[in-house]
């Protein structure tokens, strides 16, 4: 296929991640705003690229917009295009300002708030060039920022697999129930499911890794709770079951405070295996790791005593 004379040029970065964001957010408004381009200008982009390749690249219908098959191709090497790039700017900063800049995280609630502050103090000893930013939302929300390239690496818990992200396992997690003293009648740390039937379950949001493998676990036996109350995060879990609301299903890293103190009572289910889970370690897929991403790889493998591809790097 022989392309227009100046593609080269009508291959512009700028265009290539308009494009890349069109594919993403169904919509040329939606992507001129990420962008940080007015739609009249996004638009005259497209018209150069499409002129360019030869090929329509995007259909309208309304205001959304979809990639054609041949505008996925391109969406899909240019998004290649635009790693190589970040990665090539990444170890420039890091050659030039000897490991500065800012790595952009995303975690779930459990890992991003008692595993990753332990990764992070070794990290800052070890790179204190490097600043970090940090978000925080449900797995499947930490693997939808990665998927789009919202953020380098994320942390969470188990998910469904997401198309672009590479999760692998480095910490194995056990979720515990959680009761107020003295509300349950425990036999050896167990509770009867007949007896957890008359109390309210709090849980997490829909999304949540915690969540979900809690209803996994708890669908083996004829457990029904009388009433399911939904909360958004673990500490408002232990607060509620401390004020007598209910029981839950958190990880054992969330309570091992409050257990220690007698506040909570940690327990497992008679009939059901221990609630295994991993914690995992979420990259985009096909992307090679930038220096600084390295380096938190390495830190994270040598604090957590785990094993993932990179961990070697420093």
């Amino acid at each position: 296929m022989a392309f227009s004379p100046g593609i080269s040029d009508a291959l512009d970065p700028m265009r290539l991640r308009l494009l890349v964001e069109i594919g993403r957010r169904g919509s040329i408004s939606a992507a001129a705003d990420a962008c940080r381009m007015g739609q009249p200008s996004a638009t005259k982009h497209l018209k150069t690229l499409e002129a360019a390749v030869g090929e329509q690249l995007v259909e309208r219908s309304g205001r959304a917009s979809r990639l054609t098959d041949a505008g996925a191709i391109v969406a899909a090497h240019g998004q290649r295009v635009l790693d190589t790039l970040d990665g090539m700017r990444e170890e420039l900063r890091a050659m030039r300002n000897a490991e500065r800049g800012t790595l952009a995280l995303a975690a779930s609630t459990t890992p991003g708030s008692y595993v990753l502050p332990a990764i992070l103090q070794c990290f800052a000893d070890r790179h204190p060039g490097v600043d970090v930013d940090v978000v925080i939302g449900s797995s499947r929300w930490v693997a939808e920022r990665v998927a789009q390239r919202d953020v380098s690496l994320g942390l969470a818990g188990e998910l469904e697999p997401t198309d672009g992200v590479f999760a692998e396992p480095f910490l194995e997690d056990e979720l515990v129930g959680i009761a107020a003293p003295g509300a349950l009648s425990l036999r050896r740390g167990r509770a009867r499911p007949d007896e957890l039937a008359g109390t309210t379950l709090l849980v997490r949001e829909r999304g949540s890794s915690t969540r979900a493998v809690a209803d996994r676990f708890l669908a083996r036996t004829s457990y029904r709770p009388a009433k399911r109350w939904e909360l958004d995060s673990n500490e408002a879990i232990k607060r509620s079951v401390r004020a007598g609301l209910g029981i839950g299903f958190v990880s054992r890293l969330v309570v091992e405070d409050e257990v220690e103190r007698g506040d909570l009572v940690a327990f497992r289910v008679e009939g059901v295996p221990p609630m295994r889970r991993a914690i995992h370690l979420l990259r985009a897929d096909g992307r090679e790791p930038t220096p600084s991403e390295r380096a938190f790889i390495a830190t994270l493998c040598s604090c957590c005593g785990a094993s993932v591809a990179g961990c070697t790097a420093d």
